[in-house]
This record gives C-alpha cells, sequence and structure tokens, in this order.
C-alpha cells in the first residue's frame, strides 16, 4: 500500500505514516533501534566539541594542508605518502 502525505496534513497523520513507512522498511525491531539513535538530548553547538575539539579554523588549515600536500605530489588522496 502506498501512501503519499503532504507537508500540509495533519502533523499527528504525518507521523503515523512516517512511523508506519519506517517499521514496514526496516522491521519493528530495527525501527525502534534506529529511533532511539535520534531520542538524544542536549546542546548539539555545545557538546559537539567532545567529540571534535578542533576550532574552526584548525579544520580549515588542516584541509588547506592537506590539498596542498596533494598538489604538490607528496600525498595521495587517501593521504599517503607518495614520495
Amino acid at each position: 500500500m502506498s501512501t503519499t502525505v503532504t507537508v500540509t496534513q495533519d502533523p499527528i497523520a504525518l507521523r503515523k505514516a512516517g512511523l508506519r513507512a519506517l517499521n514496514d522498511a526496516l522491521g519493528q525491531d530495527a525501527a525502534q533501534a534506529f529511533l532511539r539513535q535520534y531520542s538524544g538530548t542536549g546542546d548539539f553547538t555545545k557538546d559537539r566539541h567532545k567529540w571534535n575539539p578542533k576550532t574552526h579554523e584548525e579544520v580549515v588549515a588542516g584541509i588547506m594542508k592537506v590539498q596542498d600536500d596533494m598538489d604538490r605530489g607528496v600525498i595521495d588522496v587517501a593521504g599517503r605518502s607518495i614520495v
């Protein structure tokens, strides 16, 4: 059965259709496991520094160094030394 849900529909109907589609695609156990991944709380902007402590400037500098090394033929696309 195919159900088309538009964003203008009742939010409850949209949620039900989404959960039904997820359950149909993954099965009940996997759908529940998938949803548990997204039920967290917290502040991503603040918490992201726990797993990525680099600043924006450090990330950009690292990307630019890799690009420069690739341009000079020092490393390959995977970052392996080729000299």
